[in-house]
């Protein structure tokens, strides 16, 4: 017995005759169904969500690296300048102690002039003899107390004999003292200075001839 043949005397014309389902599955219309048998399409199994649509470029956080970036930029500069700076002071006020002369005329100028002994040992050896240039200085304080008037020190010609790493050299010293009228006198000191030198020139011994 065919049911696709609705003539035949042997099919039963009150049974619903049975139709293919297409390929998707999909329920056709006056199809019977059994109970329980789910409608429409077959699920293999739970779908996996959408993937969520990449975000857009965020303008604020590239901004800010770039600022971070530039930033770091200046200060790197700022820093290389402050070094450089550093470095260009630091020679320009080191102390020259090329040449013996050079040593004695920065020495009396921070010693008598300046009066800043803790810069003036920079100029000495060790176990420098400089009591003759103690004594002057204290006698230089002395008479402008006295006088109420100022001093300065000045260094004269010097004649240096170096051999190796020492040297003499002798020099005048010349104490200028203001005066009330605002003239100036003078005296003239002769003092003999011995040197010596490892890396650079030094102060070891002042002696005041006259």
């Amino acid at each position: 017995m065919d049911p696709s043949k609705p003539n035949d005397p042997r099919v039963n014309q009150g049974q619903p005759i049975p139709r293919s389902r297409p390929a998707d599955d999909e329920v056709l219309e006056g199809e019977i169904i059994d109970r329980g048998v789910p409608l429409g399409r077959p699920r293999t199994g739970p779908q996996p969500p959408p993937s969520p649509p990449p975000a857009p470029p965020q303008r604020g956080n590239t901004r800010r690296v770039v600022l971070l970036i530039l930033a770091g930029a200046a200060l790197l500069i700022c820093l290389g300048g402050s070094i450089t700076a550093y470095v260009l002071y630091d020679k320009a006020t080191e102390p020259d102690r090329s040449t013996p002369e050079g040593v004695i005329e920065q020495y009396v100028d921070l010693k008598f002039n300046i009066r800043d002994d803790s810069r003036a040992k920079l100029f000495e050896c060790p176990s420098a003899d400089v009591a003759d240039l103690d004594q002057t200085l204290n006698d230089v304080k002395a008479l402008e107390a006295r006088f109420s008037t100022s001093a300065t020190i000045r260094p004269g010609s010097f004649a240096v004999s170096a051999n190796g790493n020492e040297a003499d050299v002798s020099s005048t010293l010349n104490i200028v003292v203001t005066e009330s009228n605002g003239g100036q006198s003078i005296t003239e000191q002769k003092w003999q200075f011995h040197l010596s030198k490892t890396r650079t020139w030094l102060l070891c011994k002042a002696e005041k001839l006259s």
